[in-house]
């Protein structure tokens, strides 16, 4: 199979898990945060850190203002949920 055909499969693939789980309609942005917070506590959802989050990979290159953006939408979505009083900084899917 050519890699073209392959990477052709795999953004097939992508979309049909997006609206599987419901991200289709969020920016790639919002996506990468979500994902960064999946990833970080082990798809266990349990709390991660804001420092964690910005740190990691598919969040780094992100401007803050955008982050918190994406926290804003996907916390309305119930994709995650702030933990703690308004000043904490952990954040865990739902």
């Amino acid at each position: 199979m050519s890699s073209r055909l392959v990477f052709a499969r795999l953004l097939e693939t992508i979309m049909e898990m997006e609206k599987d789980i419901g991200l289709n309609n969020f920016t790639s942005n919002e996506q990468q945060v979500y994902a960064a917070i999946v990833l970080l506590s082990n798809n266990a959802d349990s709390p991660v850190s804001i420092h964690d989050i910005k740190s990691h990979d598919l969040v780094c290159d992100i401007p803050m203002p955008t982050v918190y953006r994406s926290f804003n939408r996907l916390i309305k979505a119930k994709k995650i949920c702030h933990i703690g009083s308004d000043r904490s900084g952990l954040y865990a899917t739902t």
